[in-house]
């Protein structure tokens, strides 16, 4: 069982090209191999310029967070940078 996996819970979902967006969780279908419906706040139409800008629908998204495969979704990342 995926601890901390609940419904409102903020991960990344890995887009098509390869980049990381924020996704609510928005129902977990399987609380063992973490397959839930997302909902994923992309970059606009640089993201996907067939969607609506701000929100996509993903469902049944897998649990990816030791290769973060493409439509996975997986922990944020804890970041060092200092960047601002």
């Amino acid at each position: 069982m995926l601890e901390g996996l609940i419904e409102g819970k903020i991960v990344h979902f890995v887009m098509p090209n390869g980049q990381h967006r924020p996704a609510i969780v928005v129902k977990v279908w399987d609380w063992f191999t973490g397959c839930c419906n997302l909902q994923v706040f992309i970059d606009g139409t640089n993201d996907d310029k067939n969607s609506s800008p701000g929100v996509v629908w993903k469902s049944a998204v897998l649990f990816d967070n030791a290769q973060k495969k493409v439509n996975t979704w997986h922990w944020v990342e804890q970041t060092t940078s200092s960047k601002v």
